[in-house]
């Protein structure tokens, strides 16, 4: 079943290719009977699967988003994910099975021929893929994976696999800048770069300054990690301004749907909201974030990011009671227990907008979505932005890891975050509801904002403002903000202590049809690491135990 699968993907990534080169299918003399992998429809689909197994829809990203409070979801409620949660077996089947798997078979059939490109982007994906399943699971199948006749693969420790990555790493980027003849070169079949090496040795610098940044507070766990760091940064070699590492998906609907994965969500039932807490932090509000640190501050980001149905100002009603309102912003809580939060009001919560999949600009007009509308799902999944690498050198330079100034770093974050919502606007023009570029005068002042309580705070409060601005931008990014998390303890997520009734979840816009006091369950303890999938690890391979207490630590750099 599974090879059925595979080459139905093949086949939709072959129509979603086109035209890509004209010698696509010349590699082989008949290409009806290959006798080698080709390596153009390896490459492309081994991408495409990695993204789709660590994006949103059907896969890990859904959950992790309620983990992570960017989220809420009925399904995952209070850290709620099951050991038999379909969405990280699908995450963990597909990178194992139909990414991973590629990744060595590129790597395998490229060297020998001297086709030293594609076997370095392979090894830098291979790197990347890996560290993000040790990041969520741990100890995890790497040395015993994909040996022949290998069925039950045994982990390794999570820093014994980090270590190798690292080392991946290097040999992936000794064969991108070794001179060879490289007979076949990557093209538009690479869908990160269109296969520039230049593009790849940097985002391959990046991945290893983000592997060594995540160990900071573990070096001893890594091998010669000051050495390696500091020539990382003598070499001061990553992404460059428009250079993220990133998917775009399209408007594309036939053959496949090559729309955002979470665009489904806008039309039809509603099943994952907006978390009120992530709402409040972005507008300055402190009704459920008694010590947020942008008090007072509105996010000019917030139109993009989301998109209210109900319009400014508005006193229509939803059509069933509700639990939570701000204005025409309508969500539930985390952890809810109250009685209006499996209300019917998918015409009145507020949805994703422009920036996060490609959905509608906010001009405050209201409207519920629908299909002939204007939304196009033309948006990213980003993996590492430049943003992102400018969040981390801050969070460096703050550690004093570097000598550099964390609160210009922190600025230029900011600034390429803001950047990084117009480039998503750039491509979904519309003449029905077109979004302006943030307005430079409202640029300035939120940036300036922001810094002066950057310089106003002590150090613990600076790494919470760093982290805090980071998670804001990585929205629909779970997976980094949930290391985040666990190796600084920023960003700080909803506690209904911290509430203005303590205790409850608090709505500010108290009607006949919501309540003010929202009764909370007591949280659950935050996982450290995610369970491993019961249907095709624990219950297959008598070498994986599954974990019993999700509150210890999993994986090394977790201090």
């Amino acid at each position: 079943m599974k090879k059925i699968v595979k080459l139905f993907w093949a086949l939709a990534i072959l129509l979603y290719l086109g035209s890509c080169t004209d010698d696509y299918l010349d590699i082989n003399e008949d290409p009806n009977s290959p006798t080698t992998p080709e390596l153009n429809q390896l490459l492309s689909g081994s991408q495409y699967f990695m993204v789709q197994a660590i994006s949103q829809g059907n896969f890990i990203g859904t959950g992790l988003s309620s983990y992570v409070h960017h989220l809420v979801s009925r399904e995952v409620q209070n850290y709620g994910m099951t050991p038999g949660a379909n969405n990280p077996y699908n995450t963990w089947n597909y990178l194992y099975t139909y990414v991973l798997t590629d990744y060595d078979a590129i790597i395998a059939n490229a060297e020998p021929e001297g086709n030293l490109i594609y076997a370095g982007i392979a090894k830098t994906l291979k790197a990347y893929t890996f560290s993000v399943m040790v990041d969520l699971w741990g100890d995890v199948p790497y040395s015993e994976f994909n040996v022949p006749g290998q069925t039950a693969p045994s982990p390794d420790s999570s820093n014994d696999i980090y270590n190798a990555l690292i080392t991946l790493l290097e040999e992936g980027k000794t064969n991108l800048t070794v001179e060879a003849e490289n007979k076949l070169r990557p093209g538009k079949d690479d869908f990160f770069y269109a296969g520039d090496v230049a593009k790849w040795v940097r985002v391959n610098n990046t991945i290893k300054l983000k592997l060594l940044l995540q160990t900071r507070k573990a070096k001893s766990d890594i091998t010669d990690w000051q050495n390696k760091f500091n020539g990382l940064i003598t070499e001061n070699a990553f992404i460059k301004k428009g250079e993220d590492f990133q998917f775009w998906f399209n408007s594309v609907t036939s053959p496949a749907d090559e729309r955002h994965p979470a665009f489904s969500s806008l039309y039809g039932q509603h099943t994952h909201f907006i978390s009120p807490y992530f709402y409040e932090t972005m507008m300055g509000q402190t009704y459920n974030t008694t010590d947020n640190p942008f008090t007072g501050i509105e996010d000019p980001r917030v139109p993009y990011y989301f998109y209210n149905q109900l319009p400014d100002g508005s006193r229509t009603e939803t059509e069933s009671p509700h639990e939570y309102r701000n204005g025409n912003f309508v969500s539930i809580f985390f952890a809810t227990i109250g009685p209006n939060s499996a209300g019917s009001n998918d015409h009145s919560y507020t949805k994703y907008g422009i920036y996060p999949i490609g959905g509608k600009y906010d001009d405050g007009n209201g409207g519920r979505i629908a299909d002939a509308e204007e939304p196009t799902g033309i948006a990213p999944h980003k993996i590492i932005t430049f943003a992102a690498l400018k969040f981390m050198l801050a969070e460096l330079a703050l550690a004093g890891e570097t000598t550099d100034d964390a609160a210009a770093l922190l600025e230029e974050a900011i600034e390429a975050s803001i950047d990084h919502v117009h480039s998503v606007v750039d491509k979904n023009p519309s003449a029905s509801n077109p979004a302006p570029k943030i307005d430079d005068v409202d640029r300035e002042f939120f940036v300036n904002a922001i810094l002066a309580r950057f310089n106003a705070a002590d150090a613990e409060g600076k790494m919470r403002i760093i982290m805090t601005q980071k998670w804001i931008h990585n929205f629909m990014n779970p997976i980094d903000v949930y290391t985040d998390y666990r190796r600084t303890g920023y960003p700080l997520f909803f506690d209904p202590n911290k509430t203005q009734d303590p205790g409850f979840g608090v709505n500010p816009t108290v009607t006949e049809l919501s309540d003010a006091r929202v009764p909370i369950s007591n949280l659950a303890s935050f996982p450290r690491s995610l369970y491993y999938p019961t249907n095709s690890e624990t219950e297959l391979n008598p070498n994986m135990t599954q974990k019993t207490n999700l509150s210890t630590p999993f994986v090394f750099w977790d201090k």
